[in-house]
């Protein structure tokens, strides 16, 4: 029994002081993972917002890089100035010959729902002048983008930010005596070597068997920053394009299925123009504002994005300064929670090229 009573005396359990020292330890060690798991997790979300706002940035520059590398292409037309841009209507008699000869047809009014508002030329000329393929509106107020495209919402227009209009023929030059129903309605350039119309093409009427006749895919559209997405009060600024679409007699600026980016802020395009006498294919000044004559020599297009996250970060403030070629965007004064960046690129302008190489 003594001996037992001696060993249950030398058993001894944690002080309170041990007590203590170990949940010290234990809150500390909890402290360190909590931070570690707290931090992680917001690189995760800082890294995922970056990497998608580049991503919406990057494309956002491929979708404007592709038009604007071939605004200004008329398929086989290489003085514009040899295009009647009046509509011809090849339905008229119903007989299939009305759009048969170069200048056939008759003119058809369509309403293109945009504008130009108080710009002339009025509409529907605006869409169709095919001597002004290229249009911008630089850091413009709602009110300037409004009266200037009528189909751009000056409530929905994110403003101080710019529009830029391309007209151009896209894809490969179709043979004119295809008979083809899915492409009722659409507007095509109906070109030769040396002149082409404006055409609103019709299957049953518009065929022609002439020789050496393409038709050209006609695009007009219209680029411009709106302050939401998807919905409206959605807060998210985004690239927005119009198009020219419709049908026969109804033709409209069409948005395409809401957005082409979000989280874009703002986007810049500046020209490079030769202006060397020869000219060697260099660019040598950079406009944003290019005149007629600049931008019959210019080589090069510099697009710059700013784009931002769609999220805030509350723990981050943002009062930088970021410059856009000529342009400058400041938050200094209004700093918010959000990320921004600012990316560009620069495509040659084909067209522009081919054309100071076939006419030197």
């Amino acid at each position: 029994m003594s001996k037992m009573a001696n060993g249950f005396r030398h058993e001894r359990g944690f002080s309170i002081v041990e007590l203590m020292i170990a949940m010290l330890l234990g809150l500390f060690v909890s402290s360190v993972v909590i931070s570690i798991f707290v931090s992680t997790n917001r690189s995760f979300a800082q890294d995922q917002e970056l990497a998608r706002m580049q991503e919406n940035a990057r494309y956002a520059m491929r979708v404007l890089a592709s038009d604007l590398s071939m605004v200004g292409f008329w398929g086989r037309v290489l003085d514009p100035g040899k295009i009647n841009s009046t509509l011809r209507d090849c339905d008229a008699d119903g007989s299939g010959t009305e759009c048969q000869g170069e200048y056939a047809g008759t003119s058809l009014t369509l309403d293109t729902d945009c504008g130009p508002g108080s710009v002339t030329p009025a509409p529907p000329a605006w869409a169709y002048d095919v001597t002004t393929p290229l249009e911008i509106l630089v850091e413009a107020s709602a009110a300037d983008a409004g009266n200037s495209f009528d189909c751009i919402d000056q409530d929905e227009f994110h403003a101080n930010t710019d529009v830029l209009v391309i007209k151009r023929v896209q894809g490969q030059g179709l043979a004119s005596t295809r008979a083809d129903s899915g492409d009722n309605g659409k507007i095509f350039l109906r070109a030769t070597g040396a002149a082409g119309m404006l055409v609103d093409y019709d299957h049953a009427e518009t065929a022609t068997t002439g020789a050496n006749i393409l038709d050209w895919s006609y695009v007009a559209r219209i680029y411009y920053v709106q302050d939401h997405f998807t919905t409206d009060g959605d807060g998210i600024p985004s690239l927005f394009r119009k198009n020219l679409g419709g049908s026969a007699g109804a033709a409209a600026m069409q948005t395409e299925g809401g957005g082409v980016a979000p989280g874009i802020e703002y986007f810049h395009v500046m020209f490079g123009v030769d202006t060397d006498d020869p000219s060697d294919g260099a660019a040598n000044v950079y406009t944003s504002s290019p005149s007629a004559s600049e931008f019959d020599n210019a080589v090069t297009a510099r697009i710059y994005v700013l784009a931002r996250s769609l999220q805030q970060d509350h723990s981050y403030t943002n009062n930088k300064v970021y410059q856009l070629g000529d342009v400058t965007k400041d938050y200094s004064g209004s700093p918010d929670k959000f990320y921004r960046r600012v990316f560009s690129t620069t495509v040659k302008l084909r067209n522009q090229a081919n054309r100071a190489l076939l006419n030197p």
